[in-house]
């Protein structure tokens, strides 16, 4: 509705300057005392300056030259506001899990009586070693990782040791995860490291947040060709390094993870020049996910819209817990998944009735695990390559109902000379409005060039909206073309209005706009609703000056 009062107001200046005639005549040029000092020539003219149809379509969108600019977009017939932003918010397996250097551990363990010849066998015994993770109270039962077990490892004998180092919850290519080492006499600090590549790892249960594994050794004391001697235990520290995960299974726990702070500015043009009370019906905000993160998860975000007059109200929506992947293959295919925010779960039509012609600002957490985790029957699985992305649309249907809303524009550098010569003058207006809208221009104020009011046109009638169809209706809230008649109106002008032309540099336009009915009657609009008007000058001119 803006373009369309940009359009016209300029035409009827225009048209009356057109009746002047100062284009093509001035009757300074003219000696009127040849003709007659009686003839008083002040003819009546009416002149057609302007006609035209306008689509709601292009009124909306024909001042964006750049497509990627453009907010207002056709969906089905019926305008949208729509603003997009890709990757708003993103989180990935590291910040889920992680793991740390480990601890290192130390284990003493006891050898057979010595004494005589070898070969001795050593009792198999065993060590329980805890896995740490980089966040507190996760409960692991099932890994998928590279990595190395080192061992130092210090014999008291004077035989060597063979010695076998198993993980019994672990496999490495289907086989029980096991390895042999052979430790030198009488070496207090032997290192060997046992590769841990492509181990599939099952906790101790009862599965704790201690994350706990058992690693056994056992072997023999080899025959030394005498004597086997030494006193003592054979010391073992050890220590898993260097662990990448690629897949995990557990309860990862209770963890917060920040959606940030930012803010989007929806660049929709016109909202700068509206004020007053309207109610979009369906607006919404969808948030598109593509996940595969296997953690349950409640997103509770807020979104705060503030406008250019200071005002601001916030969507307080309510936490909701989207799907997500529940099974190895949705994990490593990943899945797709919406989140809407509407009326019905959040304060998105206050939000969208600012409007936010500033900015939207949003912040927020993600929290995992809302509720109990069965890790027996639905554990949190979590491949390294695991993700979150999601994309914000704002899609405002324009479907709304509105009240004493306030229209305001400027028209600038208006130049207008030789005004005296009007005696009289009328802007008539013949109009079909389609659109389900009342228009009423309330006021046209006319200002110098510092914008100071030097006089003003007043005018009370009111273009009368085009009907739309009842509740009930299948085309319930579009416009009825039954309903769409042409009407006539007749602007006119005071004679210190024409005098004041003379000084006016600007036009400042106030219009008011309903919606059909009492304003409370929500419509819907689409692009190829159309006003049809044709504009006429009536003047009368005094030439003889």
């Amino acid at each position: 509705m803006i373009s369309k009062f940009r359009f016209l107001i300029p035409v009827l200046i225009s048209g009356i300057l057109a009746v002047t005639m100062q284009s093509c005549f001035d009757s300074d040029d003219y000696d009127m005392d040849k003709l007659s000092d009686k003839v008083d020539w002040t003819p009546n003219m009416i002149v057609p300056v302007s006609y035209g149809t306008y689509s709601l379509w292009y009124l909306l969108n024909e001042h964006e030259t750049d497509p990627a600019d453009q907010t207002i977009f056709l969906e089905n017939g019926f305008l949208h506001i729509k603003y997009r932003e890709d990757n708003i918010f993103t989180y990935d397996a590291g910040s889920v899990l992680t793991f740390p250097n480990q601890l290192t551990e130390s284990y003493s363990m006891p050898l057979p009586p010595v004494g005589f010849a070898g070969p001795i066998p050593i009792p198999p015994q065993s060590d329980v070693y805890g896995v740490q993770t980089g966040q507190a109270g996760i409960t692991l039962s099932q890994l998928e990782i590279d990595g190395n077990l080192q061992l130092t490892f210090s014999n008291p004998l004077n035989a060597d040791i063979s010695l076998d180092v198993t993980i019994p919850g672990g496999t490495i290519g289907g086989a029980l995860a096991t390895d042999n080492f052979t430790i030198p006499a009488n070496n207090p600090n032997h290192v060997e490291n046992f590769d841990l590549t492509d181990l599939n790892l099952t906790f101790n249960t009862p599965y704790t947040t201690a994350n706990e594994i058992t690693i056994e050794f056992s072997g023999t004391i080899l025959d030394n060709g005498g004597t086997i001697s030494g006193v003592g235990s054979l010391g073992i520290q050890y220590q898993v390094q260097n662990i990448n995960f690629d897949m995990a299974y557990g309860d990862f726990g209770k963890q917060m993870i920040d959606i940030g702070t930012g803010n989007i500015d929806m660049d929709v043009d016109f909202w700068d020049d509206i004020e007053g009370e309207y109610e979009f019906a369906d607006p919404r905000i969808y948030l598109y996910m593509r996940n595969s993160v296997g953690v349950p998860f409640e997103i509770n975000a807020n979104m705060t819209g503030y406008s250019t007059d200071g005002n601001s109200a916030s969507l307080n929506p309510d936490p909701l817990q989207p799907n997500y992947p529940r099974n190895l293959s949705e994990v490593t295919n990943g899945i797709s998944e919406t989140v809407v925010y509407d009326r019905n779960n959040s304060q998105i039509t206050q939000v969208m009735a600012l409007p936010p012609s500033d900015r939207l600002d949003y912040s927020g957490q993600v929290d995992l695990n809302p509720n109990t985790v069965d890790i027996n029957s639905q554990p949190n699985i979590l491949s390294s390559s695991s993700r979150i992305d999601v994309d914000l649309e704002i899609d405002v249907p324009l479907d709304f109902s509105a009240t004493n809303l306030m229209l305001r524009d400027t028209i600038d550098d208006m130049d207008i000379d030789d005004a005296e010569k009007i005696m009289n003058a009328a802007i008539v207006i013949t109009a079909e409005n389609g659109y389900p809208l009342d228009v009423q221009i309330d006021r046209i104020y006319m200002t110098d060039e510092l914008y100071n009011v030097v006089d003003s046109i007043v005018d009370s009638e009111v273009i009368d909206a085009a009907g739309v169809y009842p509740a009930g209706h299948a085309s319930e809230g579009e416009v009825d073309p039954s309903t769409i008649v042409e009407v006539t109106h007749e602007i006119k002008l005071t004679q210190t209005q024409i005098e004041h032309l003379n000084e006016t540099e600007n036009l400042i336009i106030n219009a008011s706009v309903k919606t059909s009915g009492t304003g409370t009657e929500a419509v819907k609009l689409k692009g190829d609703y159309e006003l049809k008007f044709a504009i006429a000058v009536q003047a009368q001119i005094d030439l003889n000056n």
